[in-house]
């Protein structure tokens, strides 16, 4: 029986790389079943650019009423009934050609859910490959890489890290099934991480394919940009995320305490990179991200995070 592939594309205001991403879904070499583009009520040119598309059987539908981000997202996830396999792909991002076609492949063996999903790069508003961005794959990319099976507690562990997956570049094997967990409105950012370390807990398996085949587009009006202007918050924000995707490890005691320590130590070394990359920041801000971030962690964790990251910037450069 032939898997049944939708893919639905949540946007507002999108005119400016909807149709980019449009054409990446067009041209692959194994075409989704079934196209969604659920417009959350957006203003501008992309009802127009939508419609031009269902001229290739993309579907077009616009909500009755303008939603939040995170609710026009969990409203794309009820398209896991209709689905053997759901793909939610942003509208300002890209698929390569092969996309579905490698990823579908290893889920064809799993019966019950699952999770697949590939490498990403980052590219810039011009569609060019960034270079020393402060985002980067959480695993190394290996052109042409293999699907490997990833162990439940790795895979948590990771998103408890933030060293989480990205959005576009996965698909959900849900058999026609609802989702058991949905994106949380408690996070600013981080929802991503937490949604898939509690998905995680349902999957018969995870699989990762290290090759790139997702491009995340980074510029100005991206969510991720926008929540980088208030850093404070964010570093919070990350610290929440933290510990509800760390609770799903089950540790207890002694190695409880100690995870916790290393996470304090892993957001104060986040923070530091933080304020060394954002040449935007007044002096006041810098100065409340470091108090945020210290009333987290405290001075012990805070003092190792740092030391770390320095340590770690004197062996890739202290030698050159």
């Amino acid at each position: 029986m032939m898997t049944r592939l939708v893919t639905v594309i949540p946007v507002y205001n999108g005119e400016s790389f909807l149709k980019a991403t449009l054409e990446s879904v067009a041209t692959q070499t194994r075409q989704p079943d079934c196209v969604i583009i659920q417009d959350n009520c957006s203003t501008d040119g992309t009802a127009a650019i939508a419609q031009d598309f269902e001229k290739k059987g993309f579907k077009w539908h616009c909500n009755k009423k303008h939603v939040s981000s995170i609710e026009n997202f969990n409203a794309a996830l009820r398209f896991s009934e209709e689905a053997d396999v759901l793909h939610v792909l942003t509208a300002d991002d890209l698929i390569v050609p092969d996309f579905y076609a490698r990823l579908l492949e290893p889920l064809l063996s799993v019966k019950g859910p699952a999770l697949v999903y590939s490498a990403y790069e980052v590219i810039g508003e011009d569609g060019e490959l960034v270079k020393d961005s402060d985002l980067k794959n959480p695993f190394p990319i290996e052109p042409g890489g293999l699907p490997r099976i990833i162990p439940h507690t790795r895979f948590i562990a990771s998103q408890s890290d933030l060293r989480t997956i990205c959005l576009p570049a996965v698909l959900m094997k849900t058999n026609r099934e609802a989702l058991p967990v949905k994106f949380s409105s408690d996070y600013i950012q981080c929802a991503d991480a937490v949604f898939y370390a509690e998905l995680a807990g349902y999957c018969e398996q995870i699989v990762e394919v290290p090759a790139a085949l997702c491009r995340y587009r980074r510029h100005e009006n991206s969510t991720t940009s926008r929540n980088r202007m208030e850093p404070a918050a964010l570093i919070e924000d990350e610290w929440k995320a933290m510990q509800k995707a760390s609770m799903l490890l089950g540790k207890k005691g002694l190695s409880a305490w100690l995870w916790n320590f290393r996470q304090r130590c892993l957001l104060a070394g986040t923070s530091r990179i933080m304020l060394r990359g954002s040449n935007q920041l007044t002096i006041a801000c810098q100065a409340e991200v470091v108090r945020s971030t210290r009333a987290i962690t405290g001075g012990v964790a805070w003092y190792l995070g740092n030391l770390a990251v320095a340590l770690r910037d004197f062996i890739r450069h202290g030698y050159a």
